[in-house]
């Protein structure tokens, strides 16, 4: 294990100083933010046409506005926001809407099925995508149908701004300073926009949604906007599916709905969903979202015949549908290891799968697979398929807690890579197969200092065992958890060199698979340490340093500070039996 201090060593303000060094200019503002830290919609371009489409478009007698919904959580809820909205504008507005049966965007798949149908759309919405989709777009203005795009993405290099759409992009409008908003985010603005010009407070209700949005597309909560919107909207929920969400995943949450908890507890669900689900599933996890108390028949064994509320009976569907996601990404890192070893692909310090046509693997769980294959072997993982053009494409997933702290980097700037497109360690790729070779002699070379089986951890605070600062550190660190999320994690603090003898910690939990020891009035505890528990058991003595994220546990009344073990080293064993 090793440790980066990556900030001065604070003794004191640790928040306050923290947030400092990671951009944050207003600290009381940032800590309590309100409505004065939302840009004006009208720095989004094009937004008054966009107003003036929509409401062309509702004065229209027996007009019909079709929704492209696309294939995430923030394109499931940012249509979900105009649905909603519309509806409570006008209640009998006719809305249609499509999904993406797999993981298409914009328009790429439903252009032609629009054309080539007996239904004309006065107003075609694509929340979420399509700011790319110039070609769609003339295609659609030529049969008479305009569309409105409410987005986020970047325009492709070299690529013209389509204008034969309205393009509503916070990325595209140079006014609007928030560029980590997401596709959420824009169609709650647009939303907001409406309500200003027509005097309305609809959008108010939607919020939760925005943040929801928001949070599942990973934007940033240092843009005080997001940070604004994810605070207001998770302490305001008024969608009945994001409710339930939220109660049935309160125990694993700790009963906070925080950037984190949301993230790690409810985004995952709806996406396994999303990727896993059949097109009827999907419809009724979207139908959750606009008119959860609908009640539609229950699929659940033994309940034929019976109706349930479409939220209820959708976060159950999205239950099953993770646990098939864990046993095919499972069974796929079964299979696949067979390749690992019978190609001798660990040589390599970065670990390239290519899938053969006899794969049958979804490619929507190929990200999934590969951080799976990027944990057990410690390694950066590329799990692509071979198409006809003679290009590897598919995901990249980098080791947790690594040196290499940006995957997507390294190998664009290899040069070998087409290109690499995503986040810093999760994204898509595409190499052409005759370049792997030439690749992997320089990843080789580059990376051949480099340990992934050895964790490597940028740490805010360092402090020694009997550090007097420790509790209050942890404290002040702990002290709001709902700042932490997407660009502001959680701090880490390096702890070395305590030393335990056989009667300083205890084995605890239902499994007996968790330490727990206090040293300085800190609770020190790790979970799942079943590796550990084996090594304090053979020692009457033992030193281990540690890194942990801060927490307060409150119970009965006290409260106490922790700190939640990330990863540990032990450095001697002093007195092995």
């Amino acid at each position: 294990m090793k440790v980066n201090l990556v900030n001065e060593n604070f003794q004191s303000n640790y928040l306050k100083e923290l947030l400092t060094v990671r951009g944050v200019t207003n600290i009381e503002k940032y800590l309590h933010p309100d409505a004065s830290c939302l840009n004006d919609p009208l720095d989004l371009d094009n937004i008054k046409t966009g107003a003036i489409w929509l409401e062309e478009t509702l004065n229209k007698e027996n007009s019909h506005i079709l929704l492209i919904v696309d294939c995430d959580v923030d394109g499931f809820t940012s249509s979900a926001i105009m649905y909603n909205y519309i509806k409570a504008i006008s209640p009998n507005q006719k809305i249609s809407y499509m999904l993406h049966e797999h993981k298409e965007h914009g328009l790429q798949d439903h252009t032609q099925t629009i054309i080539n149908s007996n239904e004309f759309y006065d107003l075609i919405i694509l929340p979420d995508s399509s700011s790319n989709d110039y070609e769609y777009h003339e295609a659609l203005k030529e049969h008479g149908m305009r569309c409105l795009v409410l987005d986020h993405h970047e325009i492709d290099d070299g690529q013209p701004i389509s204008d034969n759409a309205c393009i509503i992009n916070n990325q595209l409008s140079p006014n609007y300073s928030n560029k980590e908003l997401t596709g959420a985010g824009v169609a709650w603005q647009f939303c907001r926009y409406f309500d200003q010009v027509k005097g309305y407070h609809h959008s108010d209700s939607l919020i939760d949604l925005a943040a929801l949005g928001v949070c599942g597309d990973m934007g940033s909560v240092l843009e005080l906007e997001n940070r604004y919107i994810m605070l207001y909207g998770f302490s305001h929920v008024k969608n009945y599916f994001f409710k339930c969400a939220i109660e049935k995943q309160a125990y694993s949450m700790n009963n906070e709905v925080t950037p984190i908890s949301v993230a790690f507890y409810i985004v995952p669900m709806m996406n396994a969903m999303i990727r896993m689900g059949s097109m009827e599933e999907k419809e009724r996890l979207f139908l959750g979202l606009i008119d959860g108390h609908k009640q539609v028949p229950c699929n659940k064994r033994g309940a034929k015949g019976t109706t349930e509320e479409v939220a209820i009976e959708s976060l159950r569907e999205c239950t099953n549908a993770k646990a098939k996601q864990n046993r095919l990404t499972d069974q796929m890192v079964s299979e696949l290891e067979q390749k690992i070893f019978k190609y001798d692909l660990l040589e390599n310090k970065i670990l390239f799968i290519r899938l053969n046509d006899d794969d049958e693997y979804p490619s929507e769980v190929t990200g999934l697979t590969a951080m799976k294959l990027a944990a057990k072997y410690k390694r950066p993982t590329i799990l692509a398929r071979l198409n006809d053009e003679g290009y590897d494409r598919g995901s990249i997933r980098n080791v947790a807690d690594c040196e290499l702290q940006d995957l997507k980097k390294f190998l664009n700037d290899s040069g070998y890579f087409e290109w690499v497109q995503g986040h810093a360690n999760a994204a898509g790729a595409s190499i052409l197969d005759s370049n792997l070779r030439a690749f992997h002699e320089y990843a080789n070379e580059a990376l051949k200092d480099i340990n992934f089986n050895e964790g490597m951890y940028d740490v805010n605070f360092i402090r020694e065992p009997n550090a007097s600062d420790l509790e209050d550190l942890i404290y002040d660190l702990a002290s709001n958890t709902n700042i932490y999320g997407q660009g502001n994690p959680e701090p880490l603090i390096f702890v070395p060199n305590i030393y335990l003898d056989n009667t300083d910690y205890k084995v605890i939990g239902t499994n007996k698979d968790t330490v727990r020891f206090e040293r300085n009035g800190v609770i020190f505890i790790k979970f799942h340490a079943s590796d550990l528990i084996e090594q304090l058991g053979k020692c009457n003595e033992i030193k281990i340093s540690v890194v942990g994220k801060p927490n307060i546990n409150e119970w009965m009344g006290n409260r106490s500070a922790q700190l939640f073990i990330e990863d540990y080293e032990l450095i001697d064993n002093l007195l092995e039996f």
